[in-house]
């Protein structure tokens, strides 16, 4: 009865681990490596300087920024659609990217500062300053990390998760998962079968003494 529930047990971690294998590898082809080759890709302006980028409809982008204004989030930035009206930004979930993927941004010291969508396609322009006029640093477009949205997690979905948060979390431990989970049972396996092969042996041990007399 014990070994057929701990078989159950072993079969449902290592669906576990399938899946979280399969979660790993969609989160990192689809989000991960195509957010840092694009802010490899980006070309950094220094602060008081206007970026430019092309979107279609509804494209999400991200704001990233890099030096002390950054840093001391006294970086300020507009954004001005192709009909020449300012579109609102969108600040991060409190557990982001730059908390466990911060190794996989290509440019040191740049993290999304914001986001924004565009309304209609067309060319727009961002232009980012230091609200002391003080500070230096640079900031560049490239791909999101933050998100839209949320997901119910818990009993009954009652504590919700940024998307983002998600991500950059699943990111992390969906690979350590893969790896410790095959590694835990393998490992508790071996050392059931050793235990089983000692109390067998202690089982025979005086059956032995009884013939040998």
């Amino acid at each position: 009865m014990t070994r057929d529930r701990l078989a159950d047990r072993d079969a449902a971690a290592f669906w576990f681990s399938a899946l979280c294998a399969c979660a790993g590898i969609l989160i990192w082809t689809l989000w991960v490596l195509p957010v840092s080759a694009s802010v490899a890709q980006a070309d950094p302006q220094p602060l008081g300087r206007t970026a430019e980028i092309d979107l279609g409809a509804g494209e999400r982008i991200g704001v990233w920024g890099g030096g002390i204004s950054a840093m001391l989030g006294t970086m300020e930035c507009a954004v001005i659609g192709p009909d020449d009206i300012e579109l609102p930004q969108r600040g991060g979930p409190s557990l982001s990217w730059d908390d466990t993927l911060w190794w996989m941004t290509p440019r040191h010291g740049f993290e999304q500062r914001a986001q924004f969508t565009s309304v209609e396609a067309g060319l727009h322009t961002v232009t980012c300053t230091d609200a002391l006029d003080t500070y230096d640093g640079e900031f560049l477009l490239a791909g999101d990390v933050f998100g839209t949205g949320s997901i119910g997690l818990g009993r009954n979905g009652a504590s919700d998760f940024a998307v983002g948060t998600l991500l950059a979390v699943g990111a992390v431990f969906c690979p350590l998962i893969v790896v410790l989970v095959p590694g835990v049972i393998g490992i508790r396996r071996l050392v059931s079968r050793r235990r089983r092969a000692r109390r067998a042996g202690d089982a025979d041990a005086p059956w032995t003494s009884s013939l040998e007399v």
